[in-house]
């Protein structure tokens, strides 16, 4: 049993206070008799004390592990009155004969027995409310600190598979675009293959990484821009107007990445209607992407998976909000830049 372990205050001050004080009761608050022969009243007290309160310690304890609170608290509070009330009475008792038959205590022959045996029951019961409520705490405590855990891995385990998602949605976007060249242009589909290998070593590298800087993820957009210019020409055109303070600062992995794949994925990019995505200071500390909305005639409804990862992601980091705006003409998305991992 380990539950008492942080009890030792309680008992180095409550043993000798209680102690002290008993003796005072029973001789009536007589200090002139406690300062002289009343001494030996005092270290049998003190005795007494220790015997009482450890052996009730001892009891608790036993039906905290026997009959716990939170499932049997009738049996709990049943056995807990009777045998604290029988060993308290088996104490007194040998106390009294020691007292009795010894002389080492001076009695107060005016104190009825009654009133003796309840202010000792008083004070057994009060020793084992302390001792319960310093268990309820204990237990509370413990409970908070392994819900406090359970939750920390919870929220993990979470944000472990929501970057778990990131490589899917970017496969699944790719090959989307990849079937298209190929009915396209075949031979542009072989050289996007390669290049797109060699992006996805790049963003493999990333995976581990809470965090990364915003000058980081722009390279990888650059990449991605790059391979997806091949595909539209200039009927897609990415607009960057960040500045060195931002580009300092950190977003998780692949952020801005999913907000360029979506925006190509559900707009129409043609030479009548081409697509420009705009990546930019906004208010402190956080930036704007945004593009010019013009949704495919037709489209499914998106199931929002790459929007969802990255709100989810920004709460797990930081507690932020993610900023999504969208009118007739124009989609936003607000990202706040995060301190460094």
């Amino acid at each position: 049993m380990q539950k008492f372990l942080n009890d030792k205050w309680i008992l180095i001050i409550g043993i000798p206070l209680l102690g002290i004080i008993i003796p005072m009761i029973f001789n009536r608050f007589d200090f002139t008799f406690l300062m002289s022969e009343g001494y030996r009243n005092t270290i049998m007290s003190i005795i007494t004390t220790v015997a009482i309160w450890l052996g009730i310690r001892k009891i608790v304890m036993f039906l905290w592990d026997k009959y716990p609170w939170e499932r049997f608290p009738a049996k709990h509070l049943a056995y807990e009155i009777i045998m604290v009330t029988s060993y308290t009475m088996l104490i007194g008792g040998l106390s009294y004969i020691v007292a009795r038959y010894t002389n080492f205590v001076e009695l107060d022959p005016d104190m009825e027995i009654g009133i003796s045996v309840t202010i000792t029951l008083l004070i057994t019961y009060l020793i084992t409310c302390i001792h319960e409520a310093w268990f309820f705490f204990t237990q509370w405590n413990v409970s908070l600190v392994k819900a406090q855990a359970l939750e920390k891995e919870n929220i993990q385990s979470q944000y472990e598979t929501l970057k778990s998602q990131i490589n899917p949605h970017f496969l699944f976007n790719t090959l989307n675009t990849l079937t298209t060249l190929i009915e396209e242009n075949p031979k542009v589909a072989v050289d996007y293959v390669g290049k797109t290998s060699d992006f996805l070593r790049s963003i493999l590298s990333m995976k581990d990484k809470e965090v990364i800087t915003l000058e980081e993820e722009m390279k990888i957009i650059q990449t991605f821009y790059h391979l997806q210019k091949e595909r539209f020409g200039d009927n897609l055109n990415l607009e960057v107007q960040l500045s060195a303070e931002s580009l300092a600062g950190n977003i998780p992995p692949l952020s801005l990445q999913m907000l360029v794949e979506n925006a190509i994925k559900h707009n129409i990019i043609s030479a009548d209607l081409p697509l420009t995505i705009i990546i930019s200071d906004h208010k402190r500390n956080t930036i704007l992407v945004s593009n010019n909305l013009q949704k495919k005639k037709n489209e499914h409804l998106s199931n929002g998976i790459g929007l969802q990862n990255i709100r989810k992601r920004y709460h797990y980091l930081s507690g932020n909000t993610v900023e999504i705006n969208e009118t007739a003409e124009k989609f936003e998305v607000i990202l706040p830049l995060l301190k460094g991992g």
